[in-house]
């Protein structure tokens, strides 16, 4: 009960408790021990980040093949090294961001801002629509959305190159 007396419906998972892998093909597992000492397992479970570009080892949300909810597990701190290294890997595929690492061309064009980026994973083009799908993060962090609703990143936007910078001016 919380402290108004009503059931709390917020479900803090023990990270000594769960334990996730992989069957044969690839679908996530999570097995739970309850406080009565019960295994529970559940098949094809979804994690999700609560706050995925601020807080992204924080919070991550369980959820069922059948989408209900199983729990919040508050940080990555104590599970155990291979449920840590199939979390990772699974909110990597889940939350692709590719780095951006050098603007080659940026233009506004009828409120269409197309990029030509290198990132991390290779060569990109893209388009965003409107200055409302690139979030500045304080201090100079920067996420862009493109029409498609793909994202890029941009780490520090001060850690580009003078022509990346130049460029990038436009949106500032």
């Amino acid at each position: 009960m919380d402290i108004a007396g009503t059931k709390s419906i917020l479900k803090i998972l023990d990270p000594q408790a769960i334990r996730l892998w992989r069957d044969a093909v690839g679908d996530l597992h999570l097995e739970l021990r309850t406080e009565e000492g019960e295994t529970v397992h559940h098949e094809r479970v979804r994690p999700l980040r609560a706050f995925p570009l601020t807080a992204p080892d924080t919070y991550i949300t369980f959820f069922s093949e059948r989408n209900d909810y199983l729990g919040v597990l508050e940080s990555l701190d104590d599970v155990d090294e291979r449920t840590e290294e199939l979390l990772r890997d699974e909110m990597e595929r889940r939350y692709f961001l590719p780095q951006i690492i050098q603007i080659h061309y940026l233009r506004i064009h009828a409120g269409i801002i197309s990029w030509r980026v290198e990132t991390d994973r290779g060569p990109r083009r893209f388009d965003v629509r409107d200055r409302d799908d690139i979030r500045f993060i304080p201090p100079r962090r920067m996420v862009i959305k493109d029409v498609d609703g793909n994202r890029f990143e941009i780490q520090d936007y001060m850690e580009l190159d003078d022509r990346s910078l130049t460029l990038l001016e436009q949106l500032l």
